[in-house]
C-alpha cells in the first residue's frame, strides 16, 4: 500500500509592479496608489495584484498627499543622528503607510495633520501647520 501523498505547493505572486512608490501625475509627484476594481481596496505602490482579494483587474492613482500621524518613533542610528519614523493614515483612503518624517519646528503628537513632500527620489510627511 502506498500511502504518499503530495502537496500542491502554490506559486509566490510578484504583487509590485515597481519598488518606486513616488510618481507624476495631474497633481505634481505623489504616492503611487492601486485600487482594486473588484473589491475596492486601495494598496499603495503599484501593484499588478490585489494584495486582499488577489484580483488582477487593478487601477493605478495618485494617493492623497495629507494625512494623520497615526504613531512615531525616533531612531538613532548613531554619531548624533536622529531619524523620526512613523506611521500615517491617508487621508480620504484606507492606506497607512511608514514614512520618514521632517521636523520643522512644529512637535510630533500622535493625530497631528501631516502632508507629503517629495524632494527629488526623497519622500516624507512633515508636521508643518500647513498640513
Amino acid at each position: 500500500m502506498n500511502t504518499t501523498t503530495e502537496a500542491s505547493v502554490s506559486e509566490p505572486i510578484a504583487d509590485l509592479e515597481s519598488d518606486s512608490l513616488i510618481g507624476d501625475f495631474d497633481e505634481g509627484k505623489r504616492l503611487i496608489g492601486t485600487r482594486c476594481d473588484e473589491c475596492g481596496r486601495t494598496m499603495i505602490g503599484s501593484r499588478v495584484v490585489c494584495s486582499g482579494c488577489v484580483g488582477r483587474r487593478v487601477s493605478r492613482l495618485a494617493l492623497p498627499s495629507t494625512g494623520i500621524l497615526y504613531s512615531y518613533t525616533r531612531l538613532h542610528p548613531g554619531a548624533g543622528e536622529v531619524r523620526p519614523l512613523g506611521y500615517v493614515d491617508l487621508d480620504g483612503v484606507e492606506v497607512r503607510t511608514l514614512a520618514d518624517l521632517f521636523e520643522d519646528g512644529t512637535p510630533l503628537r500622535v493625530d497631528a495633520p501631516v502632508r507629503l513632500v517629495v524632494e527629488d527620489d526623497r519622500w516624507y510627511f512633515t508636521t508643518s501647520a500647513d498640513a
